[in-house]
């Protein structure tokens, strides 16, 4: 899980994004949901504001109820356990919007209430773009609240003092300190991985919910590379995890098992990789 901190920093990362500066057919988040979806979604450019909420909330490693989904009516009706009241809207908070009293239309973040308006982040707005926007409540039909972690903890595997658990096991909250020790954006992800082949390496200690499969490579990754002097792809592959293992003293198998991840967790706990 995620705070909704988290989960805002990653859709304002998004702000300025246009399907029409778009190098590739569709938009960036159809694209992400065809994986699973069908290819209808990766190519068409269908509107993508339900998408843009659904890729960012897996990003953020944050579950929710109808989630991911590409019409707005399908969350609002999956989702209705978790409303609260309209104006007691918060930050990261999703807002289902209605322009004319029928089905509802459009969906995005609530980044902040400022009493008579609310401040949002949407996608597939201002004429396809992820932007910024104020809206009145007039247009509001539904606020709902995922179920964030406190910023107060530090995730699936930290414990009350913040600690990690030294369990063998890389979650969310495990990747987010790795994040934040090596200096690179923190959303508990790593991203840009290979799809499996069943010759992948990682999955002995790491969760899958942590792994993002795409081109690119992972700038965690990419800032372990560097620190250890190996090659610098972005893809935590056998070469990789044999320096992560030499750089704790551990046998190099190239597999990345609990022994592995517990030395990691030992020296993150102690502000290092």
């Amino acid at each position: 899980m995620a705070t909704a901190s988290e989960v805002l920093r990653i859709a304002a990362g998004e702000i300025g994004y246009s399907r029409w500066t778009d190098p590739q057919p569709g938009t960036k988040y159809g694209r992400w949901y065809a994986q699973s979806h069908g290819s209808y979604y990766g190519a068409s450019g269908v509107p993508f504001c339900a998408m843009f909420v659904s890729w960012v909330m897996s990003r953020a490693g944050q579950a929710f109820p109808g989630l991911p989904a590409a019409y707005v009516p399908y969350v609002l009706s999956a989702g209705r356990s978790r409303a609260v009241s309209t104006r007691s809207a918060k930050p990261g908070d999703i807002v289902i919007f209605n322009w004319d009293g029928g089905v509802v239309d459009h969906i995005g973040f609530v980044e902040a209430n400022h009493g008579s308006y609310i401040q949002t982040i949407e996608g597939n707005t201002l004429n396809g773009r992820v932007a910024r926007r104020t809206r009145a409540w007039g247009v509001v039909a539904a606020i709902l609240r995922p179920a964030y972690t406190s910023p107060s903890t530090g995730g699936a595997s930290a414990g009350a003092s913040g600690m990690l658990a030294v369990d063998g096991n890389v979650g969310p909250a495990t990747v987010r300190r790795w994040q934040q020790v090596m200096g690179t954006a923190v959303d508990g992800i790593i991203s840009g991985q290979v799809v499996p082949d069943g010759r992948t390496y990682w999955r002995p200690a790491i969760d899958s919910s942590v792994v993002r499969y795409g081109a690119g490579g992972s700038d965690l990754i990419r800032a372990v590379q560097r620190r250890l002097g190996c090659g610098v792809d972005g893809l935590l592959g056998p070469a990789t995890i044999r320096a992560i293992q030499a750089h704790y003293g551990l046998a190099r198998d190239a597999s990345f098992g609990p022994a592995t991840a517990r030395a990691l967790q030992s020296a993150l706990n102690q502000g290092r990789f």
